[in-house]
Parts: structure tokens; C-alpha cells; sequence
């Protein structure tokens, strides 16, 4: 799914998970102290790198639990960038200068990922995404609001910390759009069909009364506060949306609707814009992990739609339908009796589903997480174009549980027999597992726990669908079509995504073969092929990842036979963090000889 989109989907977070630092300016400085240093320096040169990181970035780092640049937005200038650019490069040089000869086996792992983690980050940078930012899934104006999600509002400190976010977000707006003008020049451009999902958005938070404001909730909350301050705080935040906020927006707006608009382009692929296609081919290696060509992907995702056509026929068999596949996959789709009432019914449906994993997770694995993982609804004013799901990790403080969020607009729109396997995929055993897991193992230096590599996470979560088999789940054969039909899903984003990306398809062609082959509903397969285009390569990612873990666990089935054990199995794929799917194939190999040696 949706990646949370965390994908952290969040959204997950176009392809790195982005969190928290020490104070300003003293990174810098340390970070060059520390390069040349012998190789017992490198967890230090890590943490130092996290520190920097998390000063890049600070509402991420906010929403990990590190409360310290709290007061700040993220810098979107072209010079921010390219300063952040430069730190990165001395980072590679430091890393790149130790030994790995007297490493330990584990310190070797770290080294490694370290460097790749820092390359792939520069890699991204080379891909010009910064020059087209007005998107629908995660753009600054969307980021700026899901502040009020994970910033603390404890104390009178909290308050004043979030008026001088609201005060910054002015010149947050210069920045992104002195960059996006910039994207003009070059003919670096959006898609007209992504920029006009962005303008409601933008107005949603134009308001004449301050207290309609999404940014006014939270002087809802200052029971804490003292009551000689109430009224400053309520007065300092009302002044501030009012002032700064609102009109920040409404200048985003005359830019978006007044000089942006009329220029962006029809075509919907980043292949289509000046130097899209190499810049698609390292999005694909950043996303996948390994190196794969637009056309041998597009191959793979036709192999696999076919394949799993032939499951679900047998599907259709088992139940008596009369028909072709497709006119199957339209029923499916089409009757009103697999399609939610209500938002309440949706949200209480995927809640019970969620309940019941919990409880069977024993089954699956000998490591649990210590944090819960609970329900939320997505927000109303993100809703409309919002995925129909995604994970939201725990803080760093463990002061929340992980989110589990569901889109309850349109539910007449969503899918009954879907539900189950998004379930398993976003939450438990899914996403939550991982990042939770991951999160909990102190031993790891932060930027293991934290860190993603998309082909990884979005694997093992598309991976755990398939263990809802294992704990007792899809007890009817309408969600065992559901499961069939979310794996369609993601063997088809290998398609859609190199067919626009790569080979000229128009949104219309990708939205086309979607629904020939899945029974996703419409609104679902819009919003999913408009995240597509917003995130080249991301959606490759899934598949690919699956593939190798369920080669992998076929691998340790034939050799280990009898002495199979699936959660230590799956146990063993969660030990180390997020790292390569190559990496991840060396290491569980290894583990896999290890054990079959055993008597």
C-alpha cells in the first residue's frame, strides 16, 4: 500500500525514512574531525551522520521523538541542497577511508550500508525531484500540516516552538517556489493532472475564521498550560495563521494556478521531461536495490500478471461464475454488496482484522515488538487524494503506538475483499513489525533502524500478506481473490510504472491495463496510478522485493527440509535493519548453509 507512505509512505518519504540531531552548526564541524580517523571511529562518524541528517530534516526528526529543532522547517532552497550535497560527499570520503580488514563481521554490515545509504542519497539528489515539489502525495504544502501528528504540545515551550513553525513556513514557500521557477527555466516540469489535484489542497487552508483552520486544533489542547498564558499562546497562534500561514498559502496558490499551471506538461512520465530516462534508471536502482532495465522489469510484470490471471480464474471456478476473467474481475468490482456502507464500517472492519493478527503473531515469529500498533482515520483534508491506507511508525520515545491509518472517504468506493491483506501488509505482521522491531534494537546505530531501502520494506510487507495463509486468514474464497488481487496489484505497477515512465503511456493507458486486470476499485486505481507518476520507480519496488524473499524462503525450505522453521526464518530476515535486497540474499543464504550444517 500506501505506503503509509512512510511511505514514513510514510508516504512512507519518496524513498529514504527522514529522522533526528545534534545542535546546529556543531555537526559540520565534528564531522570533519572525525574523517581520517581509524576505523574504531566509524560508529562514530554513523552517529554523526545521523545528527546531520536529522538537522536536514528537522520536522522528520520531530516525528521520530527527538525534540530538538522542534522551532524549524525544513531548508528548500537549491543552496540548502547543495550544501547538504557537499556534507554528504565528506561523509562517502570518511567512510571510504576506513579499513574493513580488522572489522568485525558486523561492522563490516555497517560500513557497507553506511556507504551505500550515502550513495544512494547522493543518487537521489542527481534525479533534480526538488524542481517539481507541487504534488499531491507528499509535498511541502501536505508535509507542513501532519506536523500537527507528531509535534509534542506538552508544555508552553511546545506552543512557542509550533508558532515559530507556523512563522517559517513563509519563507518555506519562497524557497519551493524560487526552486520550482528554476524547474521552469530547465523545462523541468510537473504533470498538469498532478498540479491540479495540489490546488484544492492549497485551499483548503485558506480560511477567513482562524478557528476553522486545521493549525488552530491545537489551542484545543492546552489544558496543561497555565492558565495565565492560555490566551497569549491562542493569541501568538492566531496571529500566526492569520498573518502567515493563510497568506503563504494563498501566494502558493498564485503561483500554482497564475504562472505554474499553463506550462506543466500533458505527458505524465518522467521520461518525458530534459534527462527523465537516466534519472528514471537511478530511481529504479535506488528503489529495487539492484540493477535492472525499464524493459526487463516491464517483461517481468507481464509474466507475473499472467500468472496470477491463472490463479484467479481458478478462483472464479470455485465459485461458480459463469463468465470470462474479466467479466469476473467486474463483478467483483462492480457489485455493491463488496463494497463498504459506511466510513464506520470500513474503520471497524479493518480494525477487527487488525485485532485477530495481533493476537496470532506468536505463530509467525519469536521476536515481537514491544510497541502496539492502533487504528487512526486519515485526515479529511488529505483525504480525497490520500492512498487508501498506509503505516505511520512509533517515536522514537515510544510516547504513541504505530498508526495504522485507513481512508474511510468514499467508502462506497472501497473494497470488502481487499481489506484483509491490506491489512496484514500496512500493519501487522507488515510494516509495523519491521519498523518497530527495527526501532527497539538499540544495538543498531540509528541509521540501520531507521534507514529504508524501499525494496525491502515494501518486499517483506507484500511478503507478510501471503502469511496471512499461515495464521487462518482469507477464509473465504472472496479474500483469497482479495490477496490475488492486491499481488495483481503490485505486478502490475511493474507494467504501468515502466509503460509511463519509460515508454510514452499516458495515464489513461496505465489506468487502462489496471483495470483489466485487477478488481481494485476506480477511485483506488486512480489514486494509485496518480502516485505513480508522482513517485517514479517507487512502485517497482514491492514486487521485486517479494520475489527474492519468496525465492529465499523456497531456498531454505528444500535445504533444510523437516528442519524448516518458518519464524525463525522470518525472525532472520528482520535481524539486521532495512538494508540491499543483494545484501539481504548474501546474508540469508549464509544462515540458511549455517543451519543445514547443523546435526
Amino acid at each position: 500500500m500506501a505506503a503509509t507512505f512512510y511511505r514514513v509512505e510514510n508516504p512512507r518519504m519518496r524513498v529514504l525514512f527522514l529522522w533526528p540531531v545534534i545542535a546546529a552548526g556543531a555537526v559540520c564541524a565534528v564531522s570533519q574531525n572525525v574523517l581520517g580517523e581509524s576505523e574504531t571511529n566509524l560508529h562514530r562518524l554513523a552517529d554523526q551522520y545521523w545528527d546531520a541528517r536529522m538537522e536536514r530534516y528537522p520536522t522528520a526528526a520531530t516525528a521520530q521523538g527527538d525534540y530538538r529543532f522542534n522551532d524549524r522547517l525544513e531548508d528548500l532552497s537549491l543552496e540548502g541542497e547543495k550544501r547538504w550535497q557537499n556534507r554528504l560527499e565528506r561523509f562517502l570520503a570518511g567512510v571510504e577511508a576506513f579499513s574493513t580488514d580488522n572489522l568485525s563481521a558486523e561492522d563490516r554490515l555497517t560500513h557497507d550500508l553506511f556507504k551505500r545509504t550515502i550513495r544512494d542519497e547522493l543518487l537521489l539528489l542527481e534525479c533534480d525531484l526538488s524542481l517539481t515539489s507541487l504534488d499531491p502525495l507528499d509535498g511541502p504544502h501536505l508535509k507542513f500540516p501532519l506536523i500537527l501528528v507528531s509535534q509534542p504540545f506538552r508544555n508552553e515551550q511546545d506552543f512557542e516552538n509550533y508558532v515559530q513553525r507556523l512563522k517559517a513556513f513563509p519563507k518555506q514557500v519562497d524557497e519551493m517556489i524560487a526552486t520550482m521557477r528554476v524547474g521552469l527555466a530547465d523545462r523541468i516540469i510537473s504533470p498538469k493532472v498532478l498540479v491540479e489535484k495540489v490546488l484544492p489542497q492549497l485551499r483548503t487552508h485558506i480560511v477567513e475564521n482562524v478557528e476553522q483552520s486545521e493549525f488552530y486544533k491545537p489551542v484545543r489542547t492546552m489544558d496543561s498550560i497555565d492558565e495565565s498564558k492560555r490566551q497569549s499562546l491562542t493569541d501568538e497562534i492566531a496571529k500566526a495563521i492569520t498573518n502567515e500561514v493563510v497568506p503563504a498559502y494563498e501566494k502558493l496558490l498564485r503561483f500554482a494556478e497564475q504562472e505554474y499551471l499553463s506550462h506543466c506538461r500533458s505527458t505524465v512520465g518522467i521520461g518525458e521531461r530534459p534527462g527523465g530516462l537516466e534519472a528514471y534508471e537511478k530511481l529504479i536502482y535506488i528503489n529495487t536495490t539492484v540493477k535492472l532495465k525499464p524493459d526487463d522489469i516491464h517483461q517481468l510484470g507481464l509474466s507475473e500478471v499472467a500468472r496470477i490471471r491463472r490463479e484467479m480464474s481458478k478462483i472464479k471456478d470455485e465459485v461458480g461464475f459463469k463468465g470470462s476473467l474479466d467479466e469476473f474481475l467486474t463483478h467483483m468490482r462492480t457489485d455493491p454488496k463488496y463494497r463498504f456502507q459506511s466510513g464506520e464500517e470500513l474503520y471497524a472492519a479493518a480494525d477487527r482484522i487488525l485485532q485477530r493478527a495481533k493476537s496470532q503473531m506468536p505463530k509467525l515469529f519469536r521476536r515481537l515488538p514491544k510497541a502496539d500498533c492502533v487504528m487512526k482515520e486519515i485526515e479529511a483534508f488529505r483525504a480525497p487524494s490520500s492512498p487508501v491506507a498506509y503505516y505511520n511508525p512509533t517515536p522514537e520515545d515510544g510516547s504513541r503506538p504505530g498508526y495504522y491509518y485507513i481512508n474511510t472517504y468514499a467508502p462506497q468506493e472501497r473494497l470488502r475483499f481487499t481489506l484483509e491483506a491490506l491489512s496484514y501488509h500496512e500493519a501487522v505482521p507488515g510494516h509495523h513489525f519491521q519498523m518497530a522491531l527495527h526501532q527497539e534494537d538499540k544495538d543498531l546505530p540509528k541509521f540501520r533502524r531507521y534507514g529504508s531501502f524501499t525494496a525491502y520494506v515494501e518486499g517483506w510487507a507484500l511478503y507478510t500478506e501471503k502469511l496471512g495463509y499461515e495464521i487462518g486468514g482469507y477464509q473465504t474464497p472472496e479474500d483469497r481473490f482479495g490477496q490475488l488481487t492486491f499481488e495483481m496489484w503490485r505486478a502490475c505497477r511493474l507494467v504501468v510504472d515502466t509503460g509511463m515512465h519509460a515508454k510514452g503511456w499516458t495515464r489513461q493507458q496505465a489506468i487502462d491495463f489496471m483495470t483489466s486486470n485487477t478488481s481494485l476499485a476506480p477511485l483506488d486505481i486512480e489514486s494509485e496510478i496518480d502516485r505513480y507518476i508522482s513517485w517514479a520507480g517507487q512502485a517497482l519496488a514491492y514486487k521485486i522485493g517479494e520475489l527474492r524473499i519468496l525465492d529465499l524462503r523456497k531456498l531454505a525450505e528444500e535445504k533444510l527440509g523437516s528442519r524448516f522453521d518458518l519464524r525463525a526464518f522470518n525472525d532472520r530476515l528482520l535481524a539486521d535493519g532495512p538494508m540491499p535486497i543483494d545484501m539481504l540474499e548474501a546474508r540469508v543464504r549464509a544462515w540458511i548453509a549455517e543451519q543445514a550444517s547443523k546435526n
